[in-house]
Formats: C-alpha cells, structure tokens, sequence
C-alpha cells in the first residue's frame, strides 16, 4: 500500500512554486535572447511583407536598446530581491526579514516614542486617570481601534456584548476586575440545562420563574411552578438568582440579559440551547501603561464601580443585615391573611397554603376571596403600580391553584392603596367578603 506525504508537511509545494518562479524568469531571459538572435524574412525596405489598411506596413526593427536594458535589469532585480527576501517557497531569504519582525519593530518604537507620555500617567489612580483629558484620548483612541467593533463606539454594546455604561458587570466592574476582563479575557459558558430541568413545559415554569426574578411580565402560576426547578441554575446564579462574579454568572434579577430580550422564547432557548461567550485576551498586545490607560477609560465610561478598600469592608455586612429583614412572608390577623412581599419581587413567601386554608373554607361556604394589593410610595411610582398588580395576581394564582374557582375571587382595590413604606406597603391581604 502506498502512502503518500500530506501536502502540508511535505516541502513538494515549496520546491514547486521556488521552481515555477526562477524558471519563469530565467524564461523571460531566455525569450529575449532568442528573439535577438532571430533573424526574420524581410524586404529590401525591411518590412515583414505584412500590410494592413492597404498601406500599413510592419517593419522589422529590433527593439530598443534602453527597453532591452530595462527588462534585463528587472529579472536581475527579481533574482536578488528573492535572494534577499522570502518569495521562494519556503526559503526565508539570506536577511532573515519577516512580516512580524517588522510589525514588532514598528510597534516597539511607537512605544518608545510614546513612553514619556505615559510616564506622566504612572502615579494616578483610576479616577484621576478619568479626570486627565490626554489621558482619555488616548483611552479612546485604544477603545476605538480595539474594543468598538463588538461594544460599539459609545461602549454600549449590542445583543451578545455587554453594556459598558451601565453597572451590570458579570465579572465585576471595580478597576482591578475590568483590568483583568481586559488583559486576561474571558469565557463565559452557559450550557445546556433542559434535560436536567424536565420536559418542555418545565422549562416553560422555569423560565416564567427567571422572568419573576427579573421583574418582568409573567404568568406566576408558572413561576411558582418553576421555583423548585431553579435549583438547576442556582449553583452558577446562586439561590437568589443575583448571580456569581467569580464565574461570571449573569444577576438575572437586574432585568439585563446581553443575549437577548427579556421575554420566554429567549429564555427557553437559552436553557435549551445554552450560550458560550467569548472575550479575547489583550495582554499581548497592549503595553502595561496602556492597559492601565484603557481599563480607566472603560471605568469611567459610567458603569464602573470604585475598588474595594479595607475601610469600606466592615460596612458591607450592614446591608446584608437589613436584607435578612427583607424577606417574603405571610401572617394571618382577625381572619385577614397578610402576604409581605421582599422588595422588588413578587414571589409568595412559604406557607402560603396553610395560610389560606380558612378562606379557602370560606368560599366553599358560598363567600368571596377578596383580594386587595397596597403600593410602596418610595421609589418609582409607575413601576411600584405595576409590581403592586403582579403580587395581587399572585396571589389569586395561588387561590386558583388550591382549586378557587376565578369568580369566586374578586380583585378589589383598598380605598387608600398608598401604605407608605417598608414592609406594610409591600403587602397583598385576602379576606372573605
């Protein structure tokens, strides 16, 4: 059995092509010399006997001996520029020039001649870099040229890259997280999750319950369906679905997803189909000052967060604190059952079963479940309406549910929706009417 050298390992190609052009040009030569040495039939006026038009006749001079010159002197030139330079397949011409050595020559003196500028940059910090009108230049001059074409020239990206202006960062917005994103770049890979959540309809649950956590239109019948499959996602997201910088893993209750809208045909085909995104790597490229350079100026393009400091540490655990006071929760007062919801969310706290069970023995007694939602007076108004309507909502799918029949609930509207602030203004009550 024969076997023959690949084409790509073996040096037949580069012998092939060196041949064709140094036979291609000795040809040229060749041509030339023996159509000196040729002496063709002529008159005696030294014509060739060819006539055209009736009096155009060819004559038979030899060529010029400037343009015999010149064309000799080309094919010497191409001889020794191939001698000199690569041309010869894989010869790499006796200077040892290449395209890459030249580039990095280039790039070398640019940098030297640009080193003193960035000296002037090497004591400030992040924010006083920001502050520096050169230094911004030359940051956008580097965003520009590098970063623009997926982020987009005002650095607000696109479906599939990120917002740069806004506070979402999946991998952390502080100047040391942005420099590393920058010099080390990044793979974020989500993969497939259907199989380890069900059949179709969990994944419809699962995502009506990611469009809960990100305050989105949703049926939440579905989404308390789907809270128990959120399990799948919780190790990357984490339980509360605010996500895990350390793997960039995504908050999926900022309502900012960079792949898509927010809406159930995107989210079920991110499940399904998982997503991988890549951010390349520029530590090669770019010399430490201007990274340092470039990550000020994508920090201060609005989105940036300032760097963790020892002092501002212990004050963290402050707002941890408060939000352990934040939590869902249920209570029944006089016969009225009480559902308080966590800030921005409306999903029913546990319980919320037992909790009705009296109402639920009241309407099958011929009475009515009244339903009745209070808006928080802080914040939005618009939108504190609106997640005031999806906690009442909730709570009559969850009548519905225990097997309510819909006209046995009535949504009823308090005389005096506005309970202030804080948890109060966060509740939803069900009586019996």
């Amino acid at each position: 059995m024969n076997h023959f050298p690949s084409d790509f390992t073996s040096n037949f190609w580069s012998i092939f092509i060196a041949g064709a052009t140094l036979l291609g040009i000795l040809g040229c030569l060749a041509l030339l010399w023996i159509s000196g040495k040729t002496q063709a039939m002529t008159a005696a006026d030294n014509t060739t006997g060819h006539v055209w038009d009736g009096d155009l006749r060819e004559m038979n001079n030899p060529l010029p001996r400037w343009w015999v010159g010149l064309f000799v002197i080309t094919c010497v030139f191409s001889l020794a520029y191939l001698y000199l330079y690569p041309g010869l397949g894989s010869y790499g011409g006796s200077l040892g020039w290449t395209q890459s050595g030249q580039f990095e020559r280039e790039v070398s003196k640019g940098n030297e001649q640009m080193a003193p500028i960035y000296a002037a940059f090497a004591s400030k910090s992040t924010e006083e870099l920001t502050k520096d009108a050169q230094a911004m230049a030359i940051g956008d001059r580097l965003f520009m040229n590098n970063c623009a074409q997926c982020h987009g020239s005002d650095a607000r990206g696109s479906t599939g890259f990120p917002n740069l202006t806004d506070g979402h960062w999946n991998w952390g917005g502080t100047p040391e997280q942005i420099h590393e994103t920058i010099a080390k770049g990044r793979t974020g890979v989500m993969t497939p999750m259907a199989a380890a959540v069900g059949g179709a309809d969990d994944v419809r649950n699962l995502a009506h319950h990611v469009l809960s956590l990100a305050k989105a239109p949703h049926d939440s019948v579905r989404a308390n369906l789907g809270r128990d499959k959120f399990v799948a996602c919780a190790a990357c997201h984490g339980a509360d679905g605010k996500g895990n910088q350390a793997l960039g893993a995504p908050d999926l209750t900022s309502g900012v997803f960079v792949h898509g809208p927010v809406i159930e045909a995107h989210i079920v085909n991110m499940i399904n189909q998982g997503k991988t995104g890549v951010m390349p790597a520029w530590d090669a490229k770019f010399t430490p000052e201007q990274m340092k350079v470039l990550t000020a100026y994508v920090w201060g393009k609005g989105g940036g967060v300032a760097g963790a400091t020892p002092a501002a540490a212990p004050a963290a655990a402050a707002p941890a604190a408060a939000a352990g006071n934040d939590a869902a929760s249920v209570a029944v007062e006089n016969g009225v059952v009480k559902f308080f919801f966590a800030t921005g969310k409306a999903d029913l706290a546990s319980g919320a079963d037992t909790a009705l069970a009296e109402v639920i023995a009241g309407v099958k007694q011929g009475k009515k479940a009244i339903v009745s939602g209070y808006v928080d007076s802080s914040g939005n108004a618009a939108q504190n309406e609106e997640l005031a309507k999806q906690r009442a909502f909730a709570v009559r799918d969850q009548l519905k549910a225990l097997g309510v029949a819909e006209d046995s609930i009535e949504l009823k509207k308090p005389e005096n929706t506005d309970a202030g602030a804080g948890a109060q203004a966060r509740r939803v009550e069900v009586s019996l009417g």
